[in-house]
């Protein structure tokens, strides 16, 4: 068999025979980490000069080179991945690959997880924490990812392999992030998740509840005059929309799209549309407007239509220039600037009726358990104020 004088050479670079090398020598398939590989071990004879020069190839180059040969690719990832999983000293590229979801552990956690009839979306969003949690790496705020902050790895925790990865160390990762006030729930979930497919005892001590007083508690402005004196020098029809969902608890769609003929004159009530999300049918809602509210809507409801005309896109946006105006501290906090208004008139609603969380769970269309989880519940130095009033009377 003729074999190319080019492949018998010592430094020619020969995509065939360098970059599977490579692949087998970096355990992975970036092409960026490819291309290195290849600009430090290889060299060619520079026409002009006569001098050997390194080889340089772009990263896309070698991407395309991987299409064009899938048999090949499919061969070496099979390859790559087997001596991952063999290995018992685990590297970063377990990680990468699809090496990962290959593991048995993970494997028995996307069958039960499936099982349960989570979608793919799911899936995927468990395993990409759950890689994070074992590489002992903290998620990031919003700002912390649009100032392009560098990720904080939590001290002494080095690369745990799945199957090594304790209750102890889901609940010190929990730990980790309540101090530096970084992710969520989710990530509770997602660690409950993996322990209680694994069969651990302890596994639900991460139950995923919030603790304090619900998760966005925190937002709670008390005086809302100075967002609607900004909103009705700017646009009078963004002040009145805002003020209408602060009133009533009503999402933006459902704001937006109110309309006159669900008025009800003689009961001061209307009836709104909205959807909780993409996936959910639309819930037909009974809304009472008070009477600052009614007052406000008057003139519009004589003219009819749509009590309001301005575009979602429009009033999100006026409402983050005024957050970062009148509210700087918690404007990056607030993830949907016209659903603040759903979370104020629980807030405002709870406080107003001495913490009735039946009451405000119907008028805003929740469960009393999404209310407290969500939107706010009585923290301990309420609940010990307001025993006082009646304790004496027991």
């Amino acid at each position: 068999m003729k074999v190319s004088v080019s492949v018998g050479k010592k430094f020619g670079y020969v995509p065939r025979r360098d970059i599977p090398i490579a692949v087998r020598e970096l355990k992975t398939f970036s092409p960026s980490r490819i291309r290195d590989w290849i600009r430090e071990h290889k060299t060619k004879k520079d026409r002009v000069t006569g001098k050997r020069v390194q080889v340089l190839r772009s990263p896309d180059s070698i991407g395309k080179w991987f299409k064009r040969h899938p048999r090949l690719f499919e061969e070496l990832k099979n390859e790559v991945t087997e001596t991952e999983l063999e290995q018992e000293a685990i590297s970063e590229t377990l990680f990468y690959n699809g090496t990962f979801r290959k593991i048995p552990c993970i494997e028995q956690m996307i069958i039960d997880m499936r099982g349960e009839g989570a979608k793919e979306k799911a899936i995927v969003q468990n395993l990409s924490m759950l890689k994070r949690v074992c590489m002992g790496q903290l998620p990031q705020t919003r700002q912390q990812r649009k100032n392009k902050e560098a990720l904080i790895i939590i001290e002494d925790w080095g690369l745990k392999h799945p199957k090594r990865l304790t209750v102890d160390d889901c609940l010190k990762f929990n730990s980790e992030m309540i101090e530096h006030k970084v992710g969520n729930r989710n990530w509770r979930l997602a660690m409950r998740c993996f322990l209680k497919s694994r069969g651990l005892r302890g596994w639900n001590k991460l139950n995923g509840e919030y603790g304090g007083a619900g998760k966005y508690a925190h937002l709670y402005t008390p005086n809302m005059k100075p967002i609607f004196e900004w909103l009705e020098r700017m646009n009078k029809e963004a002040h009145d929309a805002s003020f209408f969902g602060f009133k009533t608890g009503c999402r933006i769609g459902a704001s937006l799209g109110a309309e006159v003929k669900y008025v009800d004159e003689e009961a001061h009530t209307i009836w709104v549309f909205e959807k909780a999300s993409k996936h959910k049918p639309k819930r037909k809602l009974k809304k009472k407007i008070p009477q600052d509210l009614w007052k406000l809507l008057e003139p519009r409801i004589q003219n009819g239509g749509k009590l309001f005309n301005i575009k979602e896109s429009k009033i999100n946006a006026l409402l983050k220039a005024c957050y970062k105006e009148v509210i700087p501290k918690l404007a990056e906090e607030i993830p949907n600037p016209f659903h603040f208004f759903r979370h104020q008139f629980a807030q405002h609603g709870l406080r107003a009726t001495d913490w009735n969380l039946p009451l405000i769970a119907k008028l805003g269309g929740w469960t009393v358990g999404t209310l407290e989880r969500y939107y706010g519940k009585m923290d301990e130095q309420t609940a010990y104020k307001e025993a006082e009033k009646f304790l004496p009377y027991i």
